[in-house]
This record gives structure tokens, sequence and C-alpha cells, in this order.
């Protein structure tokens, strides 16, 4: 019920005029992880004015990254006591929906940098995805749409190598370090026979015993 309404405050307050206030930014801008990696990205905002609260859409590639979970950031709280809806992951379509936050009460919005929240992934597959801001809203103290810009981030996904690969590593490491060993002996080899070879016309002679 909660949810609903504070959806519904926004949507309501949509078509308010709007106020140009910030930049809302997914960071890091362009990570690169690695298969089976878990990692977290923030949506952050800067240049703040009068933030009251927020409802927005993020989007990403399900056959790439796997959302995990949605957390509070703690800009929006340090103007008093909010309500905070994480979004609704779908990790088919690659979308996290109605995530939102709001202030609670007849407060004032929040001023400057800060994070609204976090979002934890996991690396999939190799390749690249962005993850977007979208169906944005904010709001200042007085219910007016504050119009934001928005960044977006990129994450990189690097593989892994096969097993086959790293044993054909290890090989031939392997293999180098016994070439060097036995070029090494050779060479101590050479060295000995050259300086125990006697002199050119000089038999070499049994001691008696």
């Amino acid at each position: 019920m909660r949810t609903r309404q504070v959806t519904s405050v926004f949507w309501l307050f949509a078509a308010s005029t709007s106020l140009l206030a910030g930049t809302i930014s997914v960071l890091p801008a362009a990570p690169t992880e690695t298969v089976g990696q878990s990692f977290t990205l923030s949506v952050d905002i800067s240049g703040a004015s009068d933030l009251y609260g927020y409802q927005f859409d993020l989007g990403f590639d399900s056959t790439v990254l796997k959302a995990t979970s949605v957390t509070d950031g703690a800009f929006l709280g340090t103007g008093g006591p909010t309500i905070f809806i994480p979004g609704t992951i779908n990790n088919v379509a690659g979308s996290i929906t109605a995530n939102a936050d709001i202030l609670n009460g007849a407060v004032s919005g929040v001023n400057g940098n800060g994070d609204l929240l976090d979002v934890s992934f996991q690396a999939l597959a190799a390749g690249s995805s962005s993850v977007q801001l979208f169906n944005l809203i904010a709001l200042d103290s007085l219910g007016l749409g504050l119009t934001e810009t928005t960044s977006n981030s990129t994450v990189t996904v690097t593989g892994i190598p096969e097993p086959g690969t790293w044993l054909l590593l290890g090989s031939g490491a392997a293999g180098l370090f016994a070439f060097r060993r036995r070029g090494d002996r050779q060479r101590i080899g050479a060295h000995t026979q050259f300086h125990c070879r006697p002199p050119a016309g000089v038999v070499a002679q049994s001691r008696p015993v």
C-alpha cells in the first residue's frame, strides 16, 4: 500500500513546472569486471537543490549482468526521515523499476552532492552492458518537478581463461625454465672441460701411487 501511495505522489506532480537542478549519474562510469564477480554501482547526484524525493527506473543487459539487490544511499536522509522503496528487479527483462525515496514530513529538501542508492550486480558473461537511468521524476519541497540531467554507466565484463589455457601457459613456462636450466648445465660443462684440458704438447701423466 505504501509503495502505491508514494508512487502516486510522484506521478501526481510529474507534470508540474520543472526547475533545472543537478545531475544524477550511475558510477563508476566505465568499470571493468570479471565473469563471476560481484560488484556495486551507485546512483549519485551532484548539484542538488532542494531535492525532496525522486523515482526512476534502471535498465541493463540481462545476458551480461544480473542485479541482486538495491539499497538506500545516505544523501536524502541527511534532510530527515525518508520512505525508501527499492525497485523491483527483473533479471529477464533487464530492469529495476520504481526505485523511490522521499522525505517524510514538512521539511526542506537537501542540497549538494551524495549517494541516492546502490545496486549490486553479478557479472554473468563476457561483454558490455550499459546501466541506464530512465523515467526519472524528481521533486522539490514544494512538490514542483526538478529537471535533472543524467549520466549512465557502461560495464565491461571480461572472461576468465579456460582451465586448458592455464595448463598450456603453465606447461610453456615449465618448458622454458627447463630449457634454460639445460643450457646453463651445458655452458658449465664446457667451461669445466676447457679448464681441465692439459696444454697442447703436454702429455698427462698418471701420478704414482
